[in-house]
Order: C-alpha cells, then sequence, then structure tokens
C-alpha cells in the first residue's frame, strides 16, 4: 500500500511539473504602435485571447512603441532571431531583409481590403515561403487605410495636382507624387505645418488616422483619399518558439487568429471612416478623383511596377496573376 502510495505522489508531482512548465510558456510580442494605435490595440486583444483560451499556458506580453528596443525596420530580424517571439510588423518597412515584402507600396497595385484579400489569396503562399525562411510563421494580417492628399485648394483632376508641393512619406510616394505631376517635398513631419503655413508647402500625403491625430485640417482645407496603395501589418511568430507549443495549443492559436482577423479588419475599416467623418466634422472638403487623375494614377502606378520587377523578378507573375484576378 505505502508503495502504490508513493507511485501515486509521484505520479501526481509529474503532472503539477508538466502543468507548470506549460505556465511558464511567456512570448514577447513588439509593436512600434502606441496605446491609441489600431494595430497594437488589435494585438493586445489577441494575446488577452490566446491567455484565457490557453488557461494561461502561453501567456504573450505586447511590448508598445518599441519598449524592448527592435527597430521598426528590424521586426523581422528581431522574431527570426528569436529576440522576441512574435512581432506586429508594416510588411514594406521589412524590405531591406526581404525586398519582395515593398510590393503593397506599389501604386495602384492594391486599392483597399477588397483588393487586398484578392492579393493575399494571390501571394500567401510567397510570403509564407519568405516568413519560413526567416524562421518564423504569419498568424494574421490586417490592412492599414489608404492614403491620401491634403491640400490648400481641392484636387480633383489631373490638372489639379500638376505642380502642387506635396510632403512624400517615403520614396515610393515621392516618385508616385511626381509621376503624377505634382512637386514632392522631403520634409520632417514636424515642419509641416509651418511649412504650409509659410506657403512653402501646398500639403502632404498621409493616411485619415494620421490626418486626425496630426490635426492636419488645422491647416488644409481639402481631402483626397486617392486610395493608391494598401498595406498590411503581418503578426508573426517564432519557429523555434512555436514549435516548443503543444499541438493542443498551436491549434488553438490558429483557431483564434483564423477567428479573431475579419474583426480586426472590420476595425481598420472602421477607423478609416470615422476618421474621416471627423476631418469633415473639422470643416475639411472631401474629394474624389475623376477620370483624368485615375488614369494618370494608373499610368503612372505600371510603370513603377515594372521598374520594381527588375529588382524582385519573381513579383512579376504573382502581380500578373492579381490583376488578371482584380481586372487591372
Amino acid at each position: 500500500m505505502n508503495i502504490m502510495n508513493s507511485v501515486i505522489a509521484v505520479a501526481a508531482a509529474l503532472c503539477i511539473g508538466s502543468t507548470s512548465v506549460h505556465a511558464e510558456t511567456k512570448w514577447d510580442l513588439s509593436t512600434a504602435w502606441g496605446a491609441k494605435n489600431f494595430h497594437a490595440q488589435s494585438a493586445i486583444k489577441f494575446a488577452d485571447a490566446v491567455r484565457e483560451s490557453t488557461d494561461g499556458s502561453v501567456d504573450i506580453t505586447v511590448h508598445l512603441s518599441g519598449e524592448v528596443g527592435v527597430k521598426i525596420t528590424e521586426k523581422l530580424s528581431a522574431v527570426e532571431n528569436g529576440i522576441v517571439q512574435m512581432a506586429d510588423m508594416l510588411l514594406f518597412l521589412q524590405a531591406g531583409e526581404a525586398p519582395f515584402l515593398g510590393v503593397d507600396t506599389l501604386p495602384y497595385l492594391i486599392q483597399g481590403q477588397d483588393e487586398m484579400k484578392t492579393w493575399l489569396e494571390v501571394a500567401g503562399p510567397k510570403y509564407d515561403e519568405i516568413f519560413a525562411s526567416h524562421n518564423q510563421k504569419a498568424l494574421y494580417y490586417v490592412p492599414w487605410p489608404s492614403p491620401g492628399i491634403y491640400t490648400k485648394d481641392k484636387v480633383a483632376s489631373a490638372d489639379d495636382i500638376k505642380g502642387l508641393r506635396i510632403r512624400a512619406f517615403n520614396a515610393t510616394s515621392f516618385e508616385f507624387l511626381n509621376k503624377l505631376g505634382a512637386a514632392p517635398v522631403e520634409l520632417p513631419f514636424g515642419e509641416l505645418a509651418a511649412a504650409v503655413a509659410a506657403g512653402t508647402v501646398d500639403g502632404a500625403a498621409t493616411s485619415t488616422s494620421t490626418g486626425v491625430n496630426s490635426k492636419l485640417y488645422q491647416f488644409t482645407g481639402h481631402f483626397n483619399p486617392l486610395n493608391w496603395s494598401t498595406s498590411p501589418d503581418a503578426v508573426t511568430v517564432n519557429l523555434d518558439a512555436w514549435n516548443a507549443l503543444s499541438d493542443d495549443e498551436r491549434g488553438i492559436i490558429e483557431k483564434l487568429a483564423n477567428e479573431m482577423e475579419a474583426e480586426f479588419w472590420a476595425v481598420s475599416a472602421e477607423e478609416d471612416s470615422s476618421k474621416t467623418k471627423v476631418l469633415e466634422e473639422n470643416g475639411m472638403t472631401v474629394s474624389n478623383a475623376d477620370d483624368s487623375l485615375n488614369a494618370k494614377m494608373a499610368e503612372a502606378g505600371k510603370a513603377m511596377w515594372e521598374a520594381f520587377y527588375a529588382d524582385v523578378p519573381d513579383a512579376k507573375a504573382l502581380v500578373e496573376a492579381y490583376t488578371a484576378k482584380v481586372g487591372k
């Protein structure tokens, strides 16, 4: 009887020990965004859902605004090397490590969430391949609202944009605005208000979110949601950390990612529409591009696609398969 009791006690201790090991699975998730950003809020909601659904056996801590010292352009590398187990990364900012990831910045290629869904259907396997080569996998994607232009005067036609000095936000937007006939300007965002007030700049290119957060309505009167590109964040996980989980834990996390992704996309769409309303409530006039400006965007964008293929040849077949589906 004493021997039996000892066996039972040892078995119980082993079970408790096993449980404690699972309870100690702790991951760090790095995001560049602050607490008020919808991507960061979605990541926190996902982490909370994982913790609850696994009964605490997988505990994800979301680190905001680069709290763990991972730069915004180093998310892919940080997850690959296990500096953090997870990251919420803006894909095109990782193009230094994987040039294909810059594809979503190409103007006129992916315009809005419907086209982004089609793009991911076509290019998803390529993204899987890239992430696997960097020792990680994507759990879910969430698109950003698309950029538009804030100007002092109305811009709706190809003629309206000619010669306008518009602050560009990256090299691709600079080239695109130049091809549209504008005169793009490199300028620190903090100097934009003073430059517009002084008349040295006519406006800026950015999203509705940034426009509202930066109160661009205080010194520009018009907004045109040109919707020339749509870029996603991806939340990825290190494969070594992923494979160390139990089958049940991986199944729970994948199920949550699949279920919550649609919710996060809806949050992104609401972010855009609600911020547009805020712009209008603060006196801005919202105008849409006419046929002449849409045609100019198509011409400029497709020229930039060809240039991208020269640097990233394997993008061409995927872009052609995608454009055949969306009719571009």
